[in-house]
């Protein structure tokens, strides 16, 4: 079957290189890439030396020299050809295959095609219209007079390719027909518009400085201008087309993403002006929304350069308003944003001409949790009565439903029960934590209990126990289902029969069968057990970081030490300290079975229990030897 670009397109982006690889082994972010050992079978390695770019979706490894995209390692990893992977990244993404396309359907398509490629080519010519109309501006101009005012230097107006155009009806219009672009094709890419009586074309863009909207390679898309004398709007977008679509173009990025990369810090601010005026600033990981929401492609493409995002708001009510409208995009992304709410009636601009650059770079450096800008609006008129309590948990649960990371919205949770003087239950329920569990939860149209059966809620109000798991099994059971190459550890490791906590064995089997159903189900299964377990902390494991010393203690046998951080876990020492738990599972099991074995022996001998008592010595000395 024939894909068309724009389908192959589609779930390239909504799918991560990534996300696919982690399935398979454990990466670790380095600077802009991210490190791991490298999957492939025929290459087994102990240092990792395979690399993934995000930001450019490509993997790279230094020791057997494979390299490629997405496709590229589904065809080589799971043996894939092109439509088979094509069909399961469309479905790991939740994205409608399309059905297969008569002959008349693909001309179409090719017409559809060639009919953007023309758009393109219009743009492109408008683009080179606008700058040499800029250029060919007398010294007094009052659109230099604007310009100089704003302080835009020659080589950022080079950069940004920014224009005018100027009070001609039709000077566009005359321009691109001399350059054989048809005029359907030039009203197409919402350049002209026909007019209503006594035929011919206007220019839509009349007196005005014009800013080219530009795609991730530097070609202008669409266009934005701002008025310079009087008139409304005062700024003016190009509608869309079929280039152009303002929810997945964020302005300025072609020439900030180098900067978002290395800073590791993307600045979104609201129009073009605002992020042109911090780029010539010396703030250049920068970009604008254009006067839109912030959308999830939005967020998907920063995703891909940084996973911290700073939000500049204003001061006033529309602010607090779009601080509180992407929170729950952002988070649904798995992003760590912030906020910087700027005094009332300022710009970026205004600010940095008002107080400096300086000043504006370090309130970015101290810059707040933007859940903690929007928590304080929420809190303004909060007495803490019972109406407002449950008024403001349904605030919330926009913003609680979107999280992706559970680690996040565990802390939230605690924060917003402490500012609302509620009990972490209570609100863990009145956001629908607790009533969703009421029911049997599903994956993706799958029951839970079809997978394995749910254990139903004890004297605790939790359906699955973990607190009393032995320390050994907790830190097992929190790295085992922290990655699928961990469970493939844990998996080939046959401890399940030593396990001693039903609650332990209830997650295990639970991943097990969700492993069986896929990657992308094994994926949810945090979000499915948070609010099940008595204590969600366990699920985790770098919340148990700082206790492994007391779990392992600091003998020979186990890598563990007694203070351990975040950055010293390499990938290395985390697949040791889950060898090292399976091993005292193991050998706990061993040594209780043993002890069960010389009770049965004191009260009935029989030579089949000597020789399972001799085996299991044997299996003890062996593992007490590796």
């Amino acid at each position: 079957m024939r894909f068309s670009q724009e389908f192959i397109e589609k779930i390239t982006d909504s799918n991560n290189l990534v996300e696919v690889i982690s399935q398979y082994t454990q990466m670790k972010r380095t600077g802009s890439q991210l490190m791991g050992r490298c999957p492939f079978p025929d290459h087994a390695e102990k240092t990792p030396s395979f690399s993934v770019s995000e930001s450019k979706q490509v993997y790279h490894c230094f020791g057997c020299g494979k390299s490629g995209n997405i496709f590229s390692f589904l065809r080589d990893y799971q043996g894939m050809g092109f439509p088979e992977a094509v069909e399961y990244l469309a479905d790991r993404s939740g994205i409608a295959m399309p059905v297969p396309q008569s002959p008349v359907a693909q001309d179409a398509e090719e017409k559809q095609r060639e009919r953007k490629r023309q758009i393109s080519e219009a743009n492109k010519l408008a683009t080179r219209y606008f700058v040499d109309m800029f250029k060919k501006l007398p010294a007094q101009h009052p659109v230099r007079e604007y310009v100089k005012k704003r302080g835009l230097s020659s080589e950022t107006l080079e950069t940004f390719q920014i224009g005018y155009a100027g009070s001609e009806w039709d000077g566009l219009v005359n321009h691109l027909s001399s350059k054989s672009i048809a005029k359907e094709i030039s009203e197409a890419a919402q350049l002209i518009r026909a007019k209503q009586s006594g035929g011919g074309y206007f220019d839509l863009f009349r007196e005005r400085l014009i800013f080219p909207i530009q795609n991730h390679l530097g070609d202008s898309i669409a266009f934005g201008g701002r008025i310079i004398f009087e008139g409304q709007p005062k700024y003016l977008n190009s509608p869309e087309t079929p280039v152009f679509s303002k929810s997945r173009t964020l302005y300025g990025l072609h020439h900030t993403a180098k900067f978002i990369r290395s800073e590791d810090l993307a600045i979104v601010v609201e129009g073009y002006m605002d992020a042109v005026s911090l780029y010539q600033a010396g703030i250049q990981n920068v970009v604008a929304i254009m006067g839109t929401a912030m959308t999830s492609d939005h967020c998907r493409m920063l995703k891909r350069m940084t996973n911290h995002v700073l939000v500049l708001l204003d001061g006033d009510a529309a602010g607090q308003n779009a601080a509180e409208r992407s929170l729950p995009v952002l988070l649904a992304q798995g992003l760590y944003p912030r906020g910087l709410v700027l005094p009332d009636g300022q710009d970026p601009d205004d600010f940095v001409k008002t107080e400096g650059v300086e000043v504006l770079k370090q309130k970015i450096q101290k810059s707040e949790d933007l859940f903690k800008i929007v928590l304080k609006d929420w809190m303004k008129s909060y007495i803490g009565e019972a109406q407002q309590k449950v008024q403001l948990a349904d605030r919330a649960r926009p913003v609680f439903e979107q999280m992706s990371d559970l680690r996040l919205k565990k802390l939230y949770v605690q924060e917003l029960a402490q500012q609302m003087q509620v009990h972490p239950n209570w609100l863990v329920e009145a956001l629908g934590g607790r009533t969703q569990l009421s029911k049997t939860p599903t994956i993706a149209g799958n029951s839970l209990a079809s997978a394995n059966p749910v254990p139903t809620k004890n004297d605790s109000g939790f359906e699955i126990e973990l607190k009393s798991a032995p320390s050994v099994e907790q830190t097992l059971l929190a790295l085992a289902i922290k990655s699928r190459a961990n469970f493939q550890i844990f998996s080939e490791s046959k401890v399940e029969s030593f396990i001693t906590s039903l609650g332990v064995k209830s997650v295990l089997e639970i991943a097990s069968n969700l492993s069986r159903q896929g990657p992308e189900k094994f994926d949810r299964l945090l979000s499915l057990l948070v609010s099940k377990v008595d204590a969600p902390d366990i699920l985790f494991f770098n919340d148990q970081i700082h206790s492994l010393g007391h779990v392992f203690g600091t003998n020979q046998n186990s890598t563990a030490e007694t203070e351990i951080t975040e950055e010293e876990l390499t990938l290395d020492k985390e697949t040791q300290i889950l060898k090292d738990a399976i091993r005292r599972v193991r050998e706990t099991g061993l040594r209780d079975q043993l002890k069960k074995l010389a009770l049965e022996m004191k009260e009935n001998p029989k030579a089949d229990t000597v020789e399972r008592m001799q085996r299991l010595q044997i299996e003890m000395r062996e593992l007490k030897d590796k």
